[in-house]
């Protein structure tokens, strides 16, 4: 990990996990946010999460946290507009799916918004087509049009028809059922059997990132297409849960719970857990990265006081989000 500080800026890229596709460029006439510093120096990007004493900018070269001593003025743009500028640069990049979700998110944002409503209109004509082209013949590809115009199909329903179909295959091969919930897909239902449950997935978990990328703001579509191609290929899938620690009258310090924690360069990280403790009972699990506890984010606390957070809350059940990568078969 390279490591600078310059301007109240740390620059350098975590392992776990983006916030936004490094395929989010800025240039002088794209819209941002727009960080002015003390020493005059203007960072843009889109401010994706803010804390106590920093806040993180997700830029072309991913994740920077900019110290708030640092910062002199804070312009945040419009954010429908971010989040267009990001699906025009995904739609550049040919990843139409990804595009699409942007616009839709973009739309989430501002309902009045005609430009993102074009956009995603025309990216739906566009995968429709793609629908009707491959290695068939003209009679086919006719046939395929008349289905849908002669047979007064919408495009939607064509979408609908294409997203049953890869929903169908995600359950077969893997064992997932997925839907979109907030900011990310989540499970609904996994397999036992299947290759996500073996994996370590189950109902409710948050999926992430794929291989690095991220999934954040992505639809189901968007997200079930890298789980499936290519095939016969192996991807590391990156996934976050809550998981409930109970705290039995007298087991308030964490050794007594069976739990070490330790602090790497991402974050808290579970050291260890011990069998039979209530830590092993509640699922947490060695390697685990520690994101939130009861709702706080840990991400820059120093080990101490998160450690004394923990220990010092008089709940009898401590909530931790967890983040965990597993390996899986795209079959």
């Amino acid at each position: 990990m390279r490591l600078s500080v310059k301007g109240g800026v740390f620059l350098f890229n975590f392992a776990g996990g983006l916030i936004l596709p490094s395929l989010f460029l800025f240039c002088a006439d794209v819209r941002a946010d727009t960080i002015t510093l003390k020493n005059g120096k203007e960072i843009k990007g889109l401010v994706v999460e803010q804390h106590a004493d920093r806040i993180i900018l997700s830029t072309k070269t991913g994740e920077i946290p900019v110290l708030k001593k640092g910062i002199k003025n804070i312009a945040y743009d419009e954010p429908a507009q971010n989040f267009m500028q990001i699906g025009k640069a995904y739609e550049s990049e040919k990843k139409l799916r990804e595009a699409l979700a942007y616009y839709e998110k973009a739309l989430e944002v501002n309902p009045s918004l005609e430009e993102a409503q074009a956009a995603a209109q025309g990216l739906r004509n566009r995968l429709w087509a793609f629908s009707t082209e491959g290695p068939r013949s003209e009679v086919e590809k006719q046939q395929a049009l008349y289905d849908a115009w002669g047979g007064g199909r919408s495009f939607d329903e064509l979408i609908q028809k294409e997203r049953a179909e890869e929903g169908s295959a995600l359950k077969e091969r893997l064992g997932l059922s997925l839907e979109k919930k907030g900011d990310w897909v989540r499970v609904t239902a996994a397999d036992g059997k299947k290759d996500a449950a073996l994996g370590g997935l189950k109902k409710g978990d948050r999926l992430v990132s794929v291989d690095g990328q991220s999934l954040r703001y992505l639809n189901v579509d968007a997200v079930t297409k890298p789980l499936l191609l290519p095939r016969y290929t192996n991807f590391l899938l990156e996934f976050e849960r809550e998981v409930q620690l109970a705290k039995p009258e007298g087991q308030k310090r964490l050794s007594a719970l069976g739990l070490d924690l330790k602090l790497e360069y991402q974050g808290i990280v579970i050291r260890s857990v011990k069998e039979g403790s209530a830590a092993a009972r509640a699922g947490l699990k060695e390697k685990d990265l520690v994101m939130k506890v009861n709702g706080e984010a840990t991400r820059y606390l120093p080990l101490g006081k998160a450690i004394k957070m923990i220990e010092s809350s008089h709940d009898s059940t401590a909530v931790f989000t967890v983040r965990r990568t597993t390996l899986l078969a795209r079959r």
